[in-house]
């Protein structure tokens, strides 16, 4: 009878530690994370942050661990974790491809929990030059009426024909009246000068 309840009270004892241990363990954990686990994200992300249900123990942020490591095993994190309420981070500068990051967080009670979980970083965007595009300058288009040659004055070039005609007829006439005036002056001075019968 005594061996039984010896045998029940270490059995109870058991349980109680294994049940403590547990929920210590349980009530302290990851929430979300950015990025989460599995995302592809842009190889410009500054920062990797981890959200836990409650903030880490006080005075112990040397306990706290973020490693970002790339595809050759390199951290690719810097600086110190940095904790804000039940959120912690650090600085990351990301290189294309596969990711882990490598967390430890110690509880209000002092429990540490560790962890990890993968992400990939995109390659970033190669950046594209501008396309111009040159539109192929109209060839002239003829005109349908070609331009005609200008073509002299026919009215210039005609009066300026019966103009010389006519400035020769004059000259001739003149001329000619001033002949037919100096004969007929002559003559008139011959018959006066004639001795009269």
């Amino acid at each position: 009878m005594v061996t039984t309840r010896l045998l029940f009270a270490a059995v109870l004892a058991a349980f109680l530690v294994i049940a403590g241990a547990t929920s210590a363990s349980a009530h302290a954990a990851m929430t979300a994370s950015d990025p989460a686990d599995g995302a592809t994200v842009a190889s410009n992300l500054e920062r990797v942050t981890l959200t836990f249900n409650e903030a880490p123990l006080a005075g112990l942020e040397a306990g706290l661990r973020i490693e970002v490591r790339g595809d050759d095993g390199a951290d690719e994190s810097s600086g110190s974790v940095a904790v804000e309420g039940t959120s912690l981070s650090k600085a990351v500068s990301l290189s294309p491809g596969p990711h882990t990051v490598v967390w430890r967080y110690v509880s209000p009670d002092g429990h540490p929990i560790e962890g990890q979980f993968a992400f990939t970083v995109e390659p970033a965007a190669s950046p594209t030059a501008p396309t111009t595009t040159t539109s192929p300058m109209a060839a002239p288009t003829p005109s349908s009426a070609p331009t005609a040659a200008a073509a002299p004055s026919s009215t210039g070039t005609h009066a300026h024909g019966h103009g010389g005609q006519a400035l020769l007829l004059g000259v001739v006439g003149i001329a000619a009246a001033v002949v037919i005036g100096t004969v007929v002056v002559r003559i008139r001075r011959h018959a006066d000068t004639r001795p009269q019968d």
